[in-house]
């Protein structure tokens, strides 16, 4: 079995709950090179769905995928390490991922200097660089338009 259809075999396992089918499937593709499993297996471990929780290993799966120039684990990369703490490795990531034209990793950004009063330009820089980045729900617009409401 190829790559692609692992990895829709994979997401076909993890829609029905199958985590560690889910799990095994998308490992395989993953070694096999599948820069999406790698994404998968990511979220997995970040969401402790048939793993344990663990954002160290997330982060591996994550750095794989980021290598293979996946801009959507830039922005997981960001997640991960805000989620551990380590604001500026998430920050460097967030605007990697923004390099690549990821809209959702604005808004993240923002919400991260929307701490500071003083950060208030790059809070709107970023929540309109989302506003009009291609490829966004409509729910991550109207989040960045009520973000840009608070300022």
């Amino acid at each position: 079995m190829g790559n692609e259809s692992l990895l829709i075999k994979g997401d076909e396992l993890l829609e029905g709950g199958h985590y560690d089918e889910a799990f095994a499937t998308f490992l395989e593709a993953a070694t096999a090179g599948c820069a999406h499993s790698m994404l998968r297996l990511g979220l997995m471990y970040t969401r402790g769905e048939g793993v344990k929780c663990d954002y160290d290993k997330a982060i591996e799966w994550e750095l794989k995928a980021a290598e293979m120039g996946e801009v959507i684990a830039y922005l997981n990369l960001g997640i991960s390490y805000r989620i551990k703490g380590d604001i500026l490795s998430a920050k460097c990531w967030f605007e990697k991922a923004i390099g690549g034209g990821d809209g959702s990793a604005a808004i993240e950004l923002a919400k991260l200097y929307m701490v500071s009063a003083k950060e208030k330009a790059k809070v709107w820089k970023y929540l309109n660089f989302a506003i009009n980045a291609e490829n966004m729900c409509e729910a991550d617009i109207d989040e960045a338009r009520e973000l840009l409401t608070k300022l």
